[in-house]
């Protein structure tokens, strides 16, 4: 049976349609930039000469930079621009006393031990692994995490590269 070019230009819309739906329309984890339930911009954060610390406390005690306590935003929002549709949002967690189910961006292995730090006492800018964060309205993935990434890095800052003894577990 031959198809007629009606059913290959149908079939190629499907496929087209398909792929359409998956990898634009759909927030996937696998995704570089996930739809996160309160659409938080850093950028006007940033431009507002919020650091990073400010809301990521954990960073320079912790593995994990950790995210910041809804109370945390609202020390701020129960005052600046409350009745914005996001802010709202942050409200209705507050008054609710849930936590915000943010959507995790940046992953490592897990059988990495990546403290973030030594990274901060020793002047590495959050940028230099999270990209230009400030500047993004939805944050995504930049940099590739892999053992070259962090080796190149290492090797460029006069760091440790002897791998269980450094970041491996």
């Amino acid at each position: 049976m031959f198809f007629s070019l009606r059913h290959l230009f149908a079939l190629t819309a499907a496929v087209l349609g398909v792929f359409l739906w998956i990898f634009y329309f759909q927030d996937l984890p696998y995704r570089s930039a996930p739809k996160q339930p309160i659409a938080f911009s850093h950028r006007v954060h940033f431009e507002r000469g919020i650091a990073c610390i400010f809301c990521h406390a954990d960073v320079a005690k912790s593995d994990y930079a950790g995210m910041p306590a809804v109370m945390k935003c609202m020390g701020c929002h129960r005052v600046v621009i409350p009745y914005y549709p996001q802010v709202q949002i942050l409200h209705r967690y507050w008054s609710e006393q849930k936590p915000i189910p943010w959507v995790r961006v940046f992953w490592v292995p897990q059988y990495v031990h990546f403290p973030h730090q030594p990274h901060i006492l020793a002047g590495i800018q959050c940028g230099t692994c999270h990209g230009d964060v400030g500047h993004e309205e939805r944050v995504s993935e930049v940099v590739n995490f892999n053992m070259g990434t962090c080796i190149t890095c290492h090797r460029n800052h006069g760091a440790r590269t002897d791998c269980f003894q450094a970041c491996h577990h």
